[in-house]
């Protein structure tokens, strides 16, 4: 191969080590302005919720009325659309070790991701741990998304348990994912800095690829 031949591989190579390094900080640009758009709206939108007449009489709720009146709004809050059964896919009643709900990306009629998965569990805020992020069962034992996070199934970032206003947040990539949740956020009562870290959780956010930088 000639000296020729080698610089234009070079060059090439550095080229696209460029264009990669630049697309890299305009996702991550985009990705943190999105993050400070969503968490400035964020705590406002989810006061509708807590302000509202569902909330204030959730232990008389039906299940399938928490389902409606509280988790539907609290992730379209979060940006997702609901309506949209390839977004928001829905397996209530169908089996009980699998999730409720799936949320997923779609562009261009091609699945990117599943970003959610969702359970519906009747547990009350004296079942939870926060200091040791564990929140147990009617036995006392931790309960676990062994089941709903089987890879053979279910490839989702994040798995959140929910009894309508309380959601734990638990992360496929953390070992102790198991037991333990990473993050909890109480719709009756949240602070700013959980509205900021609920905001990572938006659509916008957990949506974004690098792939869509080359779209732009």
């Amino acid at each position: 191969m000639s000296y020729n031949n080698y610089g234009m591989i070079e060059l090439a190579v550095l080229l696209f080590l460029i264009v990669l390094m630049v697309s890299g900080f305009i996702y991550l640009f985009c990705k943190r302005v999105i993050y400070k758009l969503n968490r400035r709206v964020l705590a406002r939108n989810m006061a509708l919720i807590k302000n509202g007449r569902y909330l204030q009489k959730v232990e008389s709720l039906s299940e399938a009325e928490i389902r409606e009146k509280l988790i539907y709004p609290f992730f379209m809050v979060l940006g997702y659309n609901t309506y949209d059964m390839r977004e928001f896919q829905s397996f209530v009643g169908r089996n009980g070790s699998m999730p409720d709900y799936l949320v997923k990306k779609w562009d261009h009629s091609k699945f990117c991701k599943t970003a959610l998965a969702i359970k519906y569990i009747d547990f009350s805020e004296d079942d939870v741990d926060f200091d040791a992020k564990i929140c147990k069962d009617k036995a006392g034992n931790p309960l676990n998304i062994n089941e709903m996070s089987d890879k053979v199934y279910f490839k989702s970032e994040y798995y959140i348990l929910t009894n309508g206003y309380l959601y734990l947040f638990y992360n496929r990539r953390d070992k102790k994912c198991k037991d333990n949740f990473i993050f909890s956020f109480n719709v009756k009562n949240y602070s700013k800095a959980d509205a900021s870290e609920l905001a990572h959780y938006t659509k916008q956010c957990l949506f974004l690829e690098i792939s869509d930088v080359y779209r732009v």
